[in-house]
């Protein structure tokens, strides 16, 4: 069993959910797959992912996707918990209204795709291809994420996309740097020297330090189900590109935002309410200015003040960008959007002025 599904398991137990509730269905899935028209039905009162699964009734590793990848406990309540997972025969010879277009069959004769199919697949046609709607506008009619996933998708491929959409990870990253990093995160054991480099504290020690303090603060705000926090911990803050500049420039501490203890900062007590209403520490959604998204960095000058506070998932070369501008105290001079257009001027000076090989 990996980490990941270690915890899919641990966010069930938090949310009280049966993991023996689920039995399977006559091809074997544990997923409760329901109509593309029902999905967006349920979409529109109550907005969710979609992962729509197009397969034909001819394709092996259609059914072999639901015997396997879709028979673990664990991933299928992760889809059925978060998701609105739909089926749709991509030869089928149904009508199909979708965003207000009417969607037939392309031929009547067998195998033949769908009008529909066609259109999401971008006539590449591989079955099975997992669709996963994302980020719907009702005013627009249109979802703002779409991705393609072609091909049988065993437990370790499905997974990153299925985070990437849960957690919103979209917001702040490609799916290729994001998936990479998973897949780095979470099956590369060779991490574990490195992760050890980094000095982290409990934020309770950093919080009753002196001030002032000679650095700046980081403090790392997650929670123990959330697996884009994990991918972050283990593979941004130690890649070469930030971390001697974080060491040398931050302290750096982690809080859980769902920590049980009373805490003291600047003069407050903050404390965990531990009710079903307000599951965050009161701290942590200080550090967050009541934004509380998660992952997320709180910045914190020499004198513990808050300067800013990131939300969602942050990759490596961003984070870089996020440390110099404050631990060169860039932001005493300019607002964040000056400092990267100067930034971006710089690096398209040097291509002007660099030697012609």
């Amino acid at each position: 069993m990996n980490r990941y599904l270690i915890s899919f398991l641990a966010l069930f137990l938090t949310t009280g959910m049966p993991m023996s509730a689920q039995k399977p269905d006559a091809e074997g899935s544990l997923v409760k797959w329901m109509s593309l028209e029902d999905a967006l039905a349920k979409n529109d009162s109550l907005p969710k992912p979609i992962i729509l699964d197009f397969y034909t009734s001819w394709c092996g590793w259609c059914k072999t996707m639901m015997k396997t990848t879709y028979a673990d406990a664990g991933l299928a309540q992760y889809i059925n918990q978060y998701f609105y997972p739909a089926k749709f025969d991509a030869e089928g010879k149904d009508t199909l209204i979708y965003l207000g277009k009417k969607y037939g069959p392309s031929s009547l004769a067998p195998r033949t795709p769908h009008e529909f199919t066609k259109k999401m697949l971008k006539d590449q046609l591989m079955y099975p291809t997992t669709l996963f709607l994302n980020n719907y506008d009702k005013t627009k009619q249109e979802f703002g994420i779409s991705m393609l996933a072609s091909g049988y998708l065993n437990q370790q491929k499905i997974e990153p996309l299925l985070v990437y959409n849960v957690e919103q990870v979209f917001r702040s990253s490609s799916y290729d740097n994001f998936g990479a990093a998973y897949q780095k995160a979470f099956y590369d054991s060779t991490l574990e020297d490195k992760l050890k480099n980094l000095k982290w504290m409990p934020v309770q020690e950093v919080l009753g330090a002196p001030v002032p303090k000679k650095k700046k603060t980081l403090i790392f705000i997650y929670a123990d189900w959330c697996n884009s926090c994990k991918v972050m911990m283990r593979t941004t803050f130690i890649d070469s590109l930030v971390s001697s500049y974080l060491g040398e420039h931050f302290d750096l501490a982690h809080m859980n935002a769902q920590e049980t203890d009373t805490l003291k900062f600047k003069g407050r007590i903050f404390v965990n309410a531990l009710s079903p209403q307000e599951p965050f520490h009161q701290l942590a959604k200080a550090l967050c200015r009541n934004n509380m998204i998660l992952p997320s960095l709180a910045i914190l000058d020499e004198n513990m003040n808050l300067l800013d506070a990131v939300s969602f998932y942050i990759d490596p070369k961003f984070l870089n960008d996020i440390l110099h501008f404050y631990g060169e105290n860039k932001y005493t001079t300019m607002s964040w959007k000056d400092y990267m257009t100067e930034k971006e001027q710089g690096f398209q000076g040097k291509g002007a002025l660099a030697p012609k090989k």
